[in-house]
Order: C-alpha cells, then structure tokens, then sequence
C-alpha cells in the first residue's frame, strides 16, 4: 500500500463524523426548556429515528403540518380552533402557522468525531444549541471547561454591558448551568435572549471516564466563577 493511500485511510479513520437529532419546540414557546438530543454514529441511524418521530406526530390528530426539508423537520400542531376549518391557504402559510399553532423542529446535526483516538482524553465534549435561532450554537464541541469559561464570560459581559439586568438571577442561572455540566449530560441556560442548551456527546466504549476529571472542573469552577 502507497504512503497516500495509508494516509488518507489514516485520515479517514481519525475524522469519522457523529450525529445528533435535536428535537425540541421552536424558539421560546411553552416546553422550550425542554429541548433534546439524542446522538447517533451513522446518518442512517439518526433518520431512523427522525422517521419514527415523524410517524408519531403524523398518527397524532393534532397535527396539522409537517414541512420536512433534508436534515430537518418542523411540525405544526395544536391549532387552538377546528383544524376542519383551516383552509389549504392557511395551512400553507408559515407565518400564520406560526403565530395560531405551536410549532417543533427536528433537526439532524453532523459533526466531526471530538473524540479521536489520538486525542482521547479524560473530559468530554459538548454540542450547543441556540434555542432562540433553532440551530447549533457554536460551530464547535468544546470541552467541559471551555464550555463553563465560555459561558461565564457571555454571562460576565452580559452583566457588565446592561446595568439593568438582575445580576443575582444571571448567577443563579451560570451556577445552575455549571452545575449540569459537573452531575448532568444536559446543561441550560436561559437569560434574556442568551438561551442555549448543552448536550454531552457521548465517548466511545472503553474511554476514559468523566468521573477522573471531576476534581479538575470543580477546582476550576471554585477558582474562577465565584469572582465573576
């Protein structure tokens, strides 16, 4: 075998990609804090499961439209008057849609495998998600502690740029959210129009456990966000 063709296989084996469904309400209506993600290791698996959503909510008579797009899904439901009513202009009219249903998004998420084999190591990767834009937050998984500083600072510049903000909530909100990401695989942060959701991507079998990193993250959380 050729140098090239040992290093693209190389290649191919460390940047192999992950997939995650979202599923969730859109924007801020009733149960966005609810949002979640399940993660998948092929795109085959993952429509499966968006498949299967999608024969639930088409079985469900409050359902009053899909629009299904190639990676993503939005549902219509609940419409609070007769759905026998609607007329086909209507329900091809997204915005009144919108504004006379409650609306969910489906969406399937790929990205690159954060836990390559030669970068293994004890803390784990999360994948963020803007629940105001209904789409990934940040265009990378960052580690446990990337993820609390990152989020520390949004909330300190937050805090310092509107001096009529409520500071204590915006606290109680970081240090519930830090707390998730030390006991919990979902971490959720709702301040004014900074609402952000975090899932921990799963490592692969026989990796390193979170739990070795544990005393790490609270040394640095008794560190730094007590003097934010």
């Amino acid at each position: 075998m050729s140098y090239l063709c040992r290093r693209s296989l190389i290649h191919k084996s460390i940047y192999m990609k992950q997939y995650a469904v979202i599923h969730g309400t859109m924007g801020l209506q009733e149960g966005y804090s609810d949002t979640d993600c399940t993660f998948f290791l092929s795109p085959i698996e993952a429509d499966k499961h968006i498949d299967q959503l999608l024969k639930d909510f088409r079985s469900d008579k409050t359902c009053i439209k899909i629009v299904q797009e190639d990676t993503y899904a939005e549902v219509y439901m609940y419409y609070e008057g007769d759905p026998a009513d609607l007329t086909i202009e209507q329900t091809n009219d997204l915005d009144f849609l919108n504004q006379e249903c409650h609306s969910e998004i489906i969406k399937r998420v790929e990205f690159d495998d954060p836990y390559p084999p030669h970068r293994r190591g004890t803390e784990s990767c999360w994948l963020t998600w803007d629940q105001l834009d209904n789409c990934m937050a940040w265009d990378y998984q960052p580690l446990d502690m990337s993820l609390v500083a990152r989020v520390a600072s949004d909330v300190q510049e937050m805090n310092g740029n509107n001096s009529f903000c409520d500071r204590d909530h915006h606290m109680d909100q970081l240090n519930d959210f830090i707390s998730s990401v030390y006991y919990r695989d979902h971490a959720f942060i709702d301040l004014d129009d900074y609402s952000m959701h975090a899932f921990r991507i799963p490592k692969p079998k026989a990796s390193d456990s979170y739990d070795a990193d544990k005393d790490d993250l609270k040394e640095w959380m008794d560190t730094n966000v007590k003097s934010i």
